[in-house]
């Protein structure tokens, strides 16, 4: 009977899915999305509850002391339950240091007992340097970084695996602020939770990625179901279920079986057992020692409708911390699908599967399923707007734009966008790819060469495998610790004529074993790349290529006053200055020979900045003096050691008197820092790490006078710098270019 009842009006039978289906797919994946980007650390899930509360209004949802939402339809008997967790690990704001630092709990606390939530050891070590949101009293989420080793600072630590950010005792938050002052001006206080920056990515064959996805996916298929179901042809009672602080022992669950006597529960979970990833089907599991009953009826209705499923080992019943066993009835069961790198973040799962999820639902309830409604999709993200300042306008232009060493191409068509129209004219790209633009009077002394780098740390596209996975070549040099775990864009060049570039999200694969205490992290492994694709010719199917480059996703943030934040400031920075010095410059009035140069490949060997030297040097243009506009990455972080590299941020642009690669004269020295209190420019100068293009003009005889701005956590995703910064070395640029 109930398959003469079904069939043809919910069920798409695990084959070529039709347009329907397809349908109902993208509708469930907008979902996720939707509840994948709400931060909702456990004891914290207001965000979440409002949004399910708001988008369920019509079906008079229930909230409860702690935040549970839950609704009922139908009447008599069976009463069945089904129950998804909404929370999310995570931490809460515990202190706030005297330097405008927040130091942090994680939620959940306790190492879990059986049957309750826990995380895996490297949990702290993944949000290393990476950007976070710090959810104010006021709703306002609050942009800052997770302080980060500095990449160019590792040679010169005593003990660099002891400063690593693998233990709550070393992390720092910094939201740019200078005091506590500074902090609750922001709205921030004690007791507000934080949570990674979340974004959801679509992969191919309909897998999608995000921070900590798995812990939303029965609420996506949840509300699928209420809105889309036919409550008429619904046997008896069922009540959905969002139940929150699972991470603290199953708190909101507790409070829920005490209040609702059910016949049958069945959760939708992320399997902490299972193993399977994406592809593996629907999975069903009963409990430890529970009764089988449920998970066999259905199991026996997906395979009458064959639809994918498996079946599994049976789950950990959950148990309250203080409570002990929560009171499950005899017919309970646990539905899940396969989730690659759980608790990361960068969790991948099938949208397909959820689809086959919510049939497996209906099939069991014996209900149909109307027709997805065409969901809206993300709003428009805001442009650059308002009256903002032109070095900062600059700054936000080149960091959107993405050039992995020896892929410049888009952003040095950025840089030029950005110059004055003198300059712009003025403009020329040489045989390597470096940006050039000359002024003043040709052969005059002393000639004068400032020069940025325009490329990005990143990878290269090495092989794309049998399996559709892609092994990387490091572009420069980074922290692993960084980035694992995270998702990439690969970017692509269409077939069209122009070209244009494709971005193809993917995710940095963790080693196998990270969810163990065996998993060490050894620097300099291979690093690999899953887009979704199973085989090599699906890759390339995408466009992807050996020899494309390979990014981290990028976004600008305002942090405390004038401090930003953003991936790419090494060396952003440096091509603003330059771009911003060029609009504070007449060429007509200077009296030497004047050169910028954008160059190319200066993370993978001063590359760019070679092939210039040594073509002024064959010309007979070899510059007097070099000013390597670069970062002066700083200790001025809680991290690191103020012994080395101690520029302030906020105290303006720094002389690199000593480096990796370099040693200015001292006198030179002085005479820059005279030329910035002569133009009122805040100065500083000091010793950091690693090296600068100048270095390629010494042994043409040149002298290199590297200069830079103060930088935090060099070569992440979150490095930190202050706009008063990078004003004052645009201006410095502009007044050595005319005076020195």
């Amino acid at each position: 009977m109930m398959k003469r009842l079904l069939v043809g009006l919910v069920v798409f039978l695990g084959l070529a899915l039709p347009a329907a289906a397809v349908d109902e797919v993208a509708h469930v994946a907008r979902t996720l999305e939707q509840l994948a980007e709400l931060a909702g650390v456990s004891g914290y899930e207001e965000r979440v509850t409002a949004w399910l509360a708001g988008r369920l209004e019509k079906f008079n949802p229930q909230v409860d002391n702690l935040g549970n939402v839950t609704l009922t339809v139908g009447s008599g008997a069976p009463h069945r339950l089904l129950i998804t967790s909404i929370d999310e690990p995570g931490y809460v704001v515990s202190q706030i240091t005297a330097d405008g630092f927040l130091r942090v709990q994680r939620l959940p606390q306790a190492p879990p007992a059986a049957g309750q939530a826990g995380l895996h050891p490297w949990f702290e070590l993944l949000h290393s340097a990476q950007p976070v949101e710090i959810l104010a009293r006021s709703g306002k989420a609050v942009p800052g970084v997770v302080a980060g080793l500095s990449t160019h600072l590792q040679p010169g630590r005593e003990s660099p695996a002891d400063r690593r950010t693998d233990h709550l005792d070393r992390i720092y938050v910094d939201v740019g602020a200078r005091s506590p002052e500074e902090v609750r001006a922001l709205g921030i206080d004690l007791l507000d939770p934080l949570t990674l920056e979340k974004h959801a990515y679509r992969l191919t064959r309909n897998e999608l990625t995000a921070p900590f996805l798995s812990e939303r996916l029965g609420a996506a298929v949840l509300v699928r179901l209420i809105e889309g179901m036919d409550a008429t042809k619904l046997r008896g009672t069922l009540t959905a279920a969002f139940v929150t602080r699972r991470y603290l022992g199953h708190q909101g669950l507790n409070r829920l079986l005490r209040r609702v006597k059910a016949d049958e529960v069945i959760f939708f979970e992320r399997l902490e057992k299972s193993e399977a990833q994406p592809g593996a089907g629907v999975l069903v599991a009963t409990f430890e020692g529970g009764e089988p009953a449920l998970a066999a009826d259905l199991l026996a209705v997906a395979r009458e409708y064959r639809l994918p499923v498996r079946a599994e080992l049976a789950e950990a019943a959950p148990r309250g911390r203080y409570t002990g066993a929560l009171p499950l009835p005899a017919r309970s069961a646990v539905v899940g699908v396969g989730v690659r790198f759980p608790q990361t973040p960068a969790e991948i799962v099938s949208t397909d599967e959820l689809t086959r999820s919510l049939e497996l639902f209906a099939l069991y309830l014996g209900i149909t399923i109307g027709k997805a409604p065409q969901a809206s999709g993300r709003a428009a993200a805001g442009g650059i707007v308002g009256s903002l300042p032109p070095t900062s306008y600059i700054l936000m232009a080149l960091v959107h734009a993405y050039g992995v060493s020896g892929y410049e191409e888009p952003v040095v068509e950025e840089i030029k966008k950005q110059l004055p129209a003198w300059a712009q004219e003025r403009a020329t790209v040489d045989e390597k790819g470096n940006l050039i633009v000359s002024f003043g009077r040709p052969g005059r002394t002393p000639k004068l060469v400032f020069v940025a780098h325009s490329d990005e740390i990143g990878w290269g596209v090495k092989e794309v495998r049998e399996d559709g996975r892609l092994l990387l070549d490091r572009r420069g040099g980074f922290l692993e610790e960084h980035f694992l775990g995270y998702t990439v864009f690969v970017h692509t060049k269409t077939s069209e004529s122009p070209p244009t570039w494709k971005q193809v999200p993917a995710v940095l694969e963790l080693p196998e074993n990270y969810r163990t205490d065996k998993y060490e992290l050894v620097r300099g492994r291979e690093h690999v790349a899953y887009t979704g694709a199973r085989s090599r010719e699906e890759a390339e199917g995408l466009g992807i290529r050996v020899g494309d480059s390979v990014t981290v996703p990028k976004k600008f943030h305002w942090l405390a006053g004038t401090r930003v934040s953003a991936r790419s400031f090494d060396d952003r920075v440096g091509s603003t200055a330059l771009a911003a010095a060029l609009g504070q410059i007449d060429p007509a009035t200077i009296d030497r020979e004047v050169t910028f140069v954008w160059a190319v490949e200066e993370e993978i060997g001063l590359e760019g900045a070679k092939h210039f030297a040594a073509q002024a040097a064959e010309n007979g243009g070899v510059p007097d003096y070099v000013f390597a506009v670069d970062t002066f990455v700083s200790s001025d972080s809680p991290l690191e050691s103020p012994r080395f590299a101690n520029g302030l941020l906020g105290a303006g642009f720094v002389v690199r008197a000593v480096d990796s690669s370099n040693v200015a004269p001292r006198a030179l020295v002085d005479r820059v820092v005279e030329i910035a209190r002569q133009n009122n420019i805040p100065a500083q100068y000091g010793v950091t790490g690693g090296g600068n293009d100048g270095a390629a003009f010494v042994p043409y005889g040149s002298v290199d006078i590297p200069i830079g701005w103060p930088l935090r956590y060099s070569h992440s995703p979150g490095e930190v710098a202050d706009m008063k910064d990078v004003e004052a070395l645009g201006r410095i640029v502009a007044a050595l270019a005319k005076e020195f």
